[in-house]
């Protein structure tokens, strides 16, 4: 199918046109989705029902990009990532501090210097700075 682009004034057809190219596409039983912004996905969807009955709906989705890129990462992946909690983050700190006491000057000597450490990744982080670690 290849890219058709539909442009004129305001209140020439261009809706109407594209809706009833939307209900010859769901009569052959393709699949359509609507992608729209947020704010006038409702509005899309009450002009979809108007102009489909029951059944034909089953074929037509209107969907808003938000909701799309949710569904895209949810199927594909990249909302699968588990994100630990700056609890969580101090709690693994702590552990490292405590496994390596022996082998630390400064960061092993006091518990205080977890909020150190989180303040240090946190810049790290923000400026992408990769640590790796030499052996």
């Amino acid at each position: 199918m290849g890219l058709k682009i539909i442009y004129g004034k305001s209140g020439t057809g261009k809706s109407t046109y594209c809706y009833n190219e939307i209900k010859k596409r769901i009569n052959k039983n393709e699949k359509i989705y609507i992608i729209t912004p947020e704010q006038f996905s409702y509005s899309a969807e009450k002009r979809l029902l108007e102009i489909l009955d029951e059944n034909a709906s089953i074929n037509a989705e209107v969907i808003s990009f938000n909701r799309m890129a949710n569904r895209v990462f949810t199927e594909v992946g990249g909302l699968n990532d588990v994100l630990i909690s700056k609890s969580g983050r101090a709690m693994l700190i702590y552990s490292i501090l405590e496994k390596e006491k022996k082998n630390l000057q400064f960061l092993g000597n006091s518990d205080d210097n977890i909020d150190i450490i989180l303040k240090e990744l946190t810049e790290l982080k923000k400026h992408n700075i990769k640590i790796r670690r030499h052996r």
